[in-house]
């Protein structure tokens, strides 16, 4: 790594362990910059959607027909962030590559790919709308691996807006 990405490259907090376009199930959370209110509000326990949030909600469903390898799970929208669980079930999982994929920052198939062309889903959407919208520039990720650690966080996703005042992303703005 040459001196100016140590200096202005953030250090990735992906599992520097795993290949993203493995086959697996992940736990995604995705947030606005900011944590600004664009998605819809809580009313009652409840996500109440706006216009971008109803396009949030389109794009997600949508992933699978650019992705015919991911299905989708639990999935929530809140006003500034989005939980949701893909599996990726790819008979081609690109192991016979893995010296480009170490190349090349987002490797088709993957779970960057995915997210990115989901983030762009939106952001073109808010375009359409007149919304000046902007996603945070990262998102997390958990990989996982065993059905208890997938029922809590299924779970956590279903109980999001009963919790939300609660929640470290709430913002009452």
């Amino acid at each position: 790594m040459n001196l100016n990405n140590k200096i202005y490259r953030s250090p990735s907090n992906r599992a520097q362990w795993w290949d993203y376009s493995n086959n697996g199930t992940y736990f995604i959370t995705i947030c606005t910059k900011n944590r600004i209110n664009y998605f819809g509000t809580i009313q009652q326990e409840e996500i109440i959607l706006s216009p971008l949030g109803h396009s949030v909600l389109k794009c997600w469903n949508n992933i699978p027909l650019y992705h015919p390898y991911v299905i989708l799970d639990a999935f929530i929208i809140m006003p500034n962030h989005i939980h949701g669980i893909l599996h990726i079930n790819n008979s081609n999982t690109f192991n016979d590559n893995s010296t480009l994929k170490k190349e090349c920052k987002v490797t088709s198939g993957s779970l960057g790919s995915i997210i990115r062309g989901f983030k762009v889903g939106v952001k073109k959407d808010a375009y359409t709308l007149n919304i000046p919208f902007f996603w945070q520039p990262r998102y997390h990720d958990h990989i996982i691996r065993t059905a208890e650690s997938y029922i809590k966080i299924a779970n956590y996703i279903i109980m999001n807006p009963i919790t939300w005042k609660q929640d470290k992303f709430y913002n009452n703005l």
